[in-house]
């Protein structure tokens, strides 16, 4: 689920304001543009986990050739951070565009809890942005990807699976992208009958959520020992219940 957050102060009048876009559990944005398909100057996008945000920024023209690098200067007048940019191609408006990684540290989080104005500076040019509401709309980029949320451990996730088959389900498997095997040490072997439910709990998993899900039904004899079969693949922090059917 997306959900939006703009800056209190900010009235639906076209002018930039700052702003928050929550994509759920894996990826947040904080924005200084206009809403609803208005102009974008400043794009900061961070994914759970990682110590670094992609930064997009649009400034007034400067003379630089597309694919060089420079250095990007934020500050506040108290905090400051420099991170490398690369020019990216031009467009017709003639302005600037740049992208980068900037590192989510103490530095930017100051930045971000200020309220005065931000200098983004770009070989001898700068523009200044108005930080008014900036603290409530980076609440969700702060909350995913800042250092406390970096430095605490993944929740354990809890998920509930029921059993809508005409068969005894004896495992459900569960591997993460990156994962080699798949095991059903979460779910259990003890199985699960028919049209009955059961809650297990994945420790660590919300720092994961999107698992490949395999299933292996009560066999025969004579047909033993098959390998789970994959069934899905899902986000069980967007949805922790798993419907399994024949």
């Amino acid at each position: 689920m997306l959900a939006l957050a703009a800056t209190p102060a900010a009235a639906q009048d076209g002018r930039p304001r700052w702003y928050g876009v929550d994509h759920g559990a894996q990826q947040a944005r904080l924005v200084f543009g206009v809403p609803d398909g208005g102009m974008t100057l400043l794009n900061f996008i961070c994914d759970k986990g990682v110590p670094e945000v992609s930064a997009y920024i649009t400034h007034p023209p400067v003379r630089l050739a597309a694919g060089t690098s420079v250095p990007v200067r934020l500050s506040d007048g108290s905090a400051t951070l420099t991170f490398p940019a690369t020019v990216q191609p031009p467009e017709a408006d003639g302005l600037l565009r740049l992208r980068g990684q900037v590192p989510l540290d103490a530095s930017f989080e100051a930045i971000l809890a200020a309220d005065d104005r931000m200098s983004v500076s770009v070989a001898g040019s700068s523009a200044r942005y108005p930080l008014d509401g900036v603290a409530a709309a980076a609440r969700p980029l702060i909350a995913l990807c800042g250092t406390a949320a970096r430095a605490a451990p993944a929740a354990d996730l809890k998920v509930a699976v029921t059993n809508r088959s005409r068969r005894r389900l004896e495992q459900l498997a569960l591997r993460a992208p990156d994962g080699i095997e798949s095991d059903s040490d979460a779910f259990g072997y003890d199985g699960l009958a028919p049209g009955r439910t059961r809650t297990f709990t994945i420790p660590g998993g919300a720092g994961v959520c999107t698992y490949e899900i395999s299933v292996l039904f009560e066999e025969k004899e004579e047909d033993c020992c098959s390998d789970p079969m994959p069934i899905a693949q899902q986000n069980l922090c967007d949805d922790p219940r798993i419907i399994v059917h024949d």
